[in-house]
C-alpha cells in the first residue's frame, strides 16, 4: 500500500453508522426473525463505498472492481456467527463495542489478506470545478456566468 490507511478504523466507523435494520437482519432479529443475506450484501456495499473514497483494490497487480470486493466482503460478513451480531443489537454498550472492534479487525485482516490496498487518487469525487455548482439553473447561470459547463 502506498499510503498508510486505517482500514480497521474505517470498518469500525461503518459498524457505528450502519442502519439498525441491517444489523437486525444480520442478527436474525428483523421482521422475519431469520438472517437476511441481503443485509450482508448491503453492509458490504456500504463498507466498500466508504473505503473506495480513498483507496483502491488490486489482486495480483490487476485492478479489482467494486462488485468483486463487495461479493468477497458479503461472504466474509455472512460467515460471522449470529451470536456476534446479536451482541451488536443488544442494549449493553460494553460488549457491543468489543464485538464491533473484533469484527472490524477480522474484516480488515481478511480484506488485506485477499487484496492489495493502493491509494486511488483519481477516484476522488469532489466538485468538478472549484466552487462551481454541479447543476446550473437559469438563475445560477446568470450569477455565475464565468462557470459555463
Amino acid at each position: 500500500m502506498d499510503a498508510k490507511y486505517d482500514i480497521e478504523g474505517a470498518v469500525f466507523i461503518r459498524f457505528a453508522l450502519v442502519g439498525r435494520p441491517v444489523l437486525n437482519g444480520l442478527a436474525g432479529k428483523g421482521q422475519r426473525r431469520r438472517r437476511d443475506a441481503l443485509a450482508a450484501a448491503l453492509f458490504a456495499r456500504d463498507i466498500v463505498a466508504a473505503l473506495r473514497r480513498q483507496i483502491g483494490f488490486r489482486r495480483q497487480g490487476a485492478h479489482v472492481d467494486d462488485a468483486a470486493v463487495e461479493e468477497f466482503l458479503a461472504a466474509a460478513i455472512w460467515e460471522i456467527p449470529v451470536e456476534d451480531f446479536v451482541a451488536l443489537v443488544g442494549i449493553d454498550a460494553g460488549p457491543r463495542d468489543q464485538t464491533k472492534r473484533a469484527m472490524s479487525k477480522a474484516l480488515a485482516e481478511r480484506l488485506t489478506a485477499e487484496f492489495e490496498i493502493v491509494s486511488d487518487e483519481q477516484r476522488h469525487t469532489g466538485w468538478h470545478l472549484i466552487g462551481a455548482p454541479r447543476r446550473l439553473d437559469a438563475a445560477t447561470t446568470r450569477r455565475h456566468a464565468r462557470w459555463r459547463l
